[in-house]
């Protein structure tokens, strides 16, 4: 029987049982190149094969085709039940109340019952297939047609009369507006909340894309806010042109404040009592596993159908159809559909009509960037830096420079690295068009065997690089993992020094210091701190590199340490390097330093210049230590005690 504890902490919100999930921190714009990218390369080398194919299978049969979740391999597994957590709304008292209703119709089952906001779920639910979960009608949607979930329940609030007529949006102008329909938003700037809601913005989207509106187009210009009265107030003062509401929250807004407002094609539905733009849907939603018995189904559907501790709310009702659900995200190209959709031969011939070009043309532009463009970049840069230096007297000017010469760096950075995955593309396709084109004409499929995972992991390593340099120039926060940081710093010193041979290093690592970080930008900063230290010294006889690391005097922390022999500075000079564009050579240790600050901070951490115990400098950073969920859940129950 799992320990009640664990119930609590985890339908309010604790990390107790919680899966810890790879998550994905992708653009749109890299997504669209990355999928462009591989799709392209793979027309010109697997059209043979993929027109054989295509005559012995249907051209609907899946490449990922579907199936039930797997049934457990223990002898008495747990019933596990999934929430869906949120904040705010009746929602976050019902939900759980329910999931304990659930639980008590079980008997003397064990049971297993789990919190996770929407990504998080979103991201579990790939790997493990729970018996039950209370999700949004969305979620709810995608997981009945790609993962064969049973829509058990839906959940009809006290006011409505139908359970598919729940979800919905209004969307709102200033009273002074000019604009008359919805049409006239398009372009225009609209103020959201969050992005996974079905009452609000993925009604709202549904409404414009079955206007025939493309969703790009019409919500080019999107500001999203942390909750409802900000939204507002920016909408009455102008900032914004149209408010996204969720349903019924125009109608309990005070009589004043609606005074300001004007709904936009409002339209009263009788199940709500409230005015919507869009269409209604249905709210929550109770789905079951196939595997899990009919009876256990029939307990579950008593106990939550026949309860009147939730009639403060409402109650569980007979499932309202998603099929309109489902259909507004397919029409509205919603990620959900991206995250669970199996690919499909149908799929592939659909996505594969970009041209190969476009992408090889974007992949050479920037292999001839690092040949070109980019010395003349740093020499400009630097001409503009000096200017800058000397017109601008405010420090937050000086501060948004450094960030722009940072950001210049950076690119000189990614067209290095990516000189060796585009050399390999660009080789392998050559050889083969050659084949085909000197050859017999038909590549082999032994041949494409070989040659496309080669061409596959140098795309995804370019396209990697660039999503790291993209996410440090926007200060996109980091998907940070566990990383061994000897380890890094091994195969960091090692590079180092299969480059710079003529300079002793002295390694001192601490074993398993475990940190929370992004091992790319780790060892940009760890290689420009090398490279600054080798700078220093040159020209120097006996040249000596001590690096280190162990577990720093502030709790929660790791101290790495780089100190170099060379001849130092003052402490004036090194007081200088602590300011922004401050720098003691001409090749620019402040603009470097400057980038180990940002990636240090990046991972809790900070940055420290000392002068060397003899001679030279020392850099020392500390960054934030990696915290197990189970040592977190210690630390919380010794802080309540």
């Amino acid at each position: 029987m799992v320990d009640k504890t664990c119930l609590r902490f985890s339908i309010e919100g604790s990390c107790c049982k919680k899966t810890r999930g790879q998550g994905t921190i992708i653009s749109k714009i890299l997504g669209m190149l990355k999928r462009s990218l591989l799709e392209h390369l793979a027309l010109q080398t697997y059209c043979f094969v993929f027109l054989t194919i295509l005559f012995v299978f249907p051209a609907s049969c899946s490449l990922a085709a579907p199936s039930a979740p797997p049934a457990r391999s223990q002898q008495f597994p747990p019933i596990e039940v999934y929430l869906e957590r949120t904040q705010g709304g009746n929602s976050q008292f019902y939900i759980p109340e329910s999931a304990n209703l659930l639980v008590g119709s079980l008997g003397d089952q064990n049971w297993e019952v789990l919190s996770y906001d929407r990504p998080e779920l979103v991201s579990v639910l790939r790997h493990n297939a729970p018996d039950f979960i209370f999700t949004n009608s969305d979620l709810g949607a995608v997981l009945q047609r790609y993962l064969h979930y049973k829509h058990l329940l839906s959940f009809k609030n006290r006011v409505s009369n139908d359970a598919g007529k729940l979800s919905g949006s209004l969307i709102v102008i200033s009273k002074n507006s000019d604009i008359q329909n919805l049409d006239e938003l398009a372009g225009k700037k609209i103020g959201r909340l969050t992005t996974s809601s079905m009452a609000g913005w993925k009604t709202a989207v549904g409404e414009v894309t079955a206007r025939g509106h493309s969703t790009q187009a019409f919500f080019r210009r999107v500001q999203s806010f942390p909750d409802n009265e900000e939204m507002i107030n920016a909408l009455i003062k102008g900032d914004i042109s149209a408010a996204i509401l969720q349903g019924c929250h125009y109608e309990r807004l005070p009589q004043k404040l609606r005074e300001e407002l004007k709904p936009l094609e409002p339209r009263e539905f009788t199940e709500t009592r409230c005015l919507s733009t869009s269409e209604l849907y249905p709210a929550w939603s109770l789905l079951v596993s196939p595997k899990v018995p009919e009876a256990m189904q029939q307990k579950a559907l008593a106990a939550l159908k026949n309860e009147r501790a939730l009639s403060e709310f409402g109650e569980w009702t007979n499932p309202a159809p998603l099929r309109d659900v489902y259909a507004l995200l397919k029409r509205s190209d919603d990620e959900l559909i991206e995250e669970f959709e199996p690919e499909t031969w149908t799929n592939l011939v659909w996505k594969v009509r970009y041209p190969t070009l476009f992408v090889l043309l974007i992949l050479f532009g920037l292999f001839i960037h690092d040949r070109l463009v980019v010395k003349e970049i740093a020499k400009q840069t630097a001409l503009v830096r000096e200017s800058l230096r000397k017109q601008w007297a405010n420090e937050k000017k000086m501060e948004a420079w450094e960030r722009a010469s940072i950001v210049s760096i950076m690119s000189s950075m990614v067209a290095h690295e990516l000189k060796q995955p585009l050399t390999v593309i660009e080789n392998y396709t050559q050889s083969l068009i050659s084949r085909q084109k000197y050859g017999s004409g038909v590549i082999s499929e032994e041949m494409l065997s070989f040659v496309l995972p080669k061409i596959e992991k140098s795309v995804l390593k370019a396209i990697d690089i660039i999503d790291h340099v993209q996410g440090f120039s926007k200060n996109r926060p980091l998907v940070l993992r566990p990383t061994d940081i000897s380890k890094l710093l091994s195969k960091v010193t090692a590079d180092f020094q299969a480059k710079n041979p003529e300079i002793k290093l002295q390694k001192n690592f601490a074993q398993g210091l475990v940190i929370d970080g992004d091992e790319f930008e780790l060892s940009i900063a760890f290689l420009n701190i090398l490279k600054n230290a080798a700078q220093a010294m040159k020209g120097q006889e006996a040249p000596e590199i001590e690096v280190s690391s162990a577990p720093a005097k502030e709790e929660g922390f790791v101290r790495v340490s780089i100190t170099d022999n060379g001849p130092g500075l003052k402490p004036e000079e090194i007081e200088n390097l602590r300011n922004p564009l401050q720098t003691s050579k001409a090749d620019g240790l402040g603009l470097g330093l400057s980038i180990v600050r940002a990636i240090a901070e990046r991972h809790r951490g900070s940055v420290r210049i000392e002068a060397g115990q003899t001679k030279g400098l020392s850099i020392i950073l500390l960054l934030g230590r990696h915290i197990e969920c189970e040592e977190l859940s210690s630390k919380e129950e010794k802080s309540e005690n």
